[in-house]
């Protein structure tokens, strides 16, 4: 294992202790507020995600976000499917989108965490180690702040 290797899996192992020291949510998904026509297509959408349907799952979160399309939990389970697609580029615009609509509210520091996550596992997949680099330090500068 080189050294550049090890220090962003230890960066990764980091970031993932952070979020279970917060009791974050281990799942793919996270829970939202809303309607119960949101909260049925979420529940299936977290069905195709399981059985690796990414497309299916990805139709019925766009169709959530036409209900309820300033919901940063939504665009970042719709980031998720993308990069369990290996869609880097669509991930980290979706990841990023989530990160705009969640803003700095308090309540979101977990979501905008995920989100850097995701933005760095897609800056990976695109071999662009720089932008890697600087979405895992936007992560674990949010999770400093836990704590606080």
């Amino acid at each position: 294992m080189n050294k550049v290797y090890s220090w962003r899996l230890f960066n990764l192992l980091l970031i993932l202790f952070f979020i279970m020291v917060s009791n974050a949510t281990a799942t793919p998904y996270i829970k939202t507020d809303s309607s119960e026509a949101v909260k049925s297509l979420l529940g299936e959408a977290k069905s195709y995600h399981e059985a690796s349907q990414f497309e299916q799952a990805a139709a019925l979160l766009e169709r959530a976000l036409r209900i309820v399309p300033r919901d940063p939990v939504i665009w970042h389970n719709l980031a998720g499917v993308r990069l369990a697609q290996n869609d880097w580029k669509r991930a980290a615009n979706l990841a990023q989108k989530s990160n705009a609509l969640a803003g700095i509210r308090k309540n979101y520091k977990m979501l905008r965490i995920r989100n850097w996550m995701v933005i760095t596992l897609a800056c990976e997949g695109m071999g662009n180690f720089n932008c890697a680099r600087e979405a895992r330090n936007r992560a674990q500068a949010i999770a400093r702040t836990l704590k606080r």
